[in-house]
């Protein structure tokens, strides 16, 4: 257990850090009413803590009734997905939204924790300090693992946590940021452009997320609590399951407690596969886009285990980057007529495009994206290597791949444009 003073110090520097960064992007917006922006950082920090602390009377007032308490982590979890209906809040897409409740800031990961937290029992007081904490509302990663490292010296935690951190950085501000120059191709709906679209949308929310959560989880690091590496590079991976082994682990977590676990007991596997899927789809918003994405991905996963055991590997590796795409593709877009016309046979004009993307997007977007790129597919052909084999980013933190980021963002940083945001982290 975290010791009070590094929760409260955790909780202090959180406020500052997550205060900070939105008092830094509101300064340069001359929309934003200062006094009126300063009391919704104020409200987005005190009302998760607030509602942590009715979370935990409410969990009290059942401590006696073991069936009411399942039943109120459940509620928990789905919290989001009834915010998400009633359209309390933005639905997770990752593309750029401004219609946040403040009131219920980051109510899908806070709740999703407690959820976690009650299944497990391992609930206390402490736990609002937790899954209150501003940092791991700005984009996660849910805190499925809160532990002490302060037995390590601080220089060693240092030497271990700074390179995630110098990468987490790089991931964001020179890749994931500049990426955001494309999304003007959310809207066409031509078969070649939308798979291209697929591509690039997939790599700015993996470097955008993966980035950011590599920063937080270096900084908790740092300070002395061990929280999930959120990404271990899931393109390091030979089929769908490796791949989501990788990816948003925390979440991965919790949804294989809360429904794979129990739904196993009763259902066969197909049954509990797609109860976790069509769980997450809803924990990402109630809409038509997240329920195919749900149904899709389940019905990969459920293929890829039928393809290992029938040693079909290439196939499934095939089928891995099929389902990456095209369940981006239905990820990004909840407009449902226009992403049902996506998936119409259409040629399109491909040149048209071309002569929009050569003349409206900065260079920046074009180095970021052949970064991307690379970094991913040395994550794949490299995936059996030792510096990638152990899926910890071992290579990137190696010395003079640091430098080489440092270096570059330096030269990058200023000429960098796009849109600054946690792609997970509007509600």
């Amino acid at each position: 257990m975290i010791k009070k003073k590094s929760q409260l110090t955790l909780f202090l520097f959180g406020f500052l850090f997550f205060g900070y960064g939105v008092l830094q992007s509101i300064s340069t917006d001359p929309n934003h009413n200062f006094s009126s922006s300063t009391l919704e950082i104020f409200i987005k920090i005190v009302s998760p803590l607030l509602a942590s602390i009715l979370i935990l009377g409410l969990y009290k007032a059942l401590e006696n009734h073991q069936l009411m308490k399942s039943a109120f982590a459940y509620f928990l979890f789905f919290s989001i997905s009834i915010a998400s209906f009633f359209g309390l809040t933005s639905v997770l897409t990752g593309s750029h939204a401004t219609s946040t409740n403040p009131y219920i800031y980051g109510l899908s990961f806070y709740t999703a924790y407690f959820a976690f937290q009650i299944i497990n029992k391992k609930i206390n007081f402490y736990s609002a300090y937790i899954a209150a904490n501003p940092l791991l509302l700005l984009t996660g990663p849910i805190a499925v693992i809160f532990s002490s490292l302060t037995h390590q010296a601080f220089v060693n935690r240092l030497n271990y946590f700074l390179p995630f951190f110098v990468l987490g950085l790089f991931f964001f501000k020179i890749v994931g940021v500049p990426l955001t120059n494309f999304f003007w191709m959310l809207d066409i709906t031509s078969s070649i452009e939308v798979f291209i679209f697929g591509i690039i949308f997939e790599l700015f929310i993996y470097f955008n997320f993966c980035g950011l959560s590599l920063i937080i989880y270096s900084i908790f690091g740092i300070f002395g609590v061990k929280i999930p590496l959120n990404f271990k590079q899931p393109f390091s991976s030979k089929n769908v399951i490796e791949f989501w082994r990788g990816w948003h682990r925390s979440l991965s977590s919790v949804l294989r407690v809360l429904f794979y676990l129990p739904a196993k007991k009763y259902f066969s596997t197909p049954v509990a596969l797609f109860a976790v899927y069509i769980s997450s789809a809803l924990w990402h918003g109630v809409t038509v886009n997240f329920l195919m994405w749900g149904a899709f991905h389940a019905l990969c996963f459920i293929s890829t285990i039928k393809l290992l055991k029938s040693n079909f590997i290439r196939t499934s590796t095939f089928l891995m980057f099929f389902a990456i795409i095209y369940g981006r593709v239905l990820f990004a877009d909840s407009n449902t007529k226009r992403l049902f016309e996506k998936f119409i046979p259409n040629t399109g004009d491909p040149m048209q495009t071309l002569d929009m993307l050569l003349s409206i997007t900065p260079l920046s977007s074009f180095i970021a994206l052949a970064f991307a790129i690379a970094i991913v597919m040395s994550e794949f052909f490299f995936q059996d290597t030792r510096y990638f084999k152990k899926r910890n980013y071992k290579f990137f933190r190696l010395r003079y791949p640091q430098f080489v980021m440092v270096i570059i963002f330096i030269f990058l940083i200023g000429s960098s444009t796009g849109i600054d945001y946690a792609a997970y982290g509007q509600r």
